[in-house]
């Protein structure tokens, strides 16, 4: 009987760590898309993003948020358009 309680405890355990983990995992996932999806696709600066998530500097929030091809894309536009009114 003792021995069967044990083990029920144990697993409990297994699945309370299992669903801190998962917890863990999705507030990584969404700080990762609100940084990346919402805010630098839609043009905010790092340094806002930075502001927004809490973080006391940029190298942080690099860690979340990749460059899109999107923004790379739009800011060669941006290059190419400048040196086109050069010339």
């Amino acid at each position: 009987m003792l021995a069967k309680c044990l083990i029920i405890n144990v697993l409990r355990l297994i699945l309370v760590i299992l669903f801190f983990i998962a917890f863990l995992n999705i507030t990584y996932t969404a700080r990762h898309s609100y940084a990346t999806s919402v805010c630098l696709a839609n043009g905010v600066s790092i340094e806002n993003v930075a502001k927004m998530l809490g973080h006391s500097n940029i190298k942080m929030t690099q860690h979340y948020a990749r460059v899109l091809d999107s923004s790379i894309l739009k800011d060669m536009n941006n290059v190419r358009d400048v040196l086109s009114n050069c010339m």
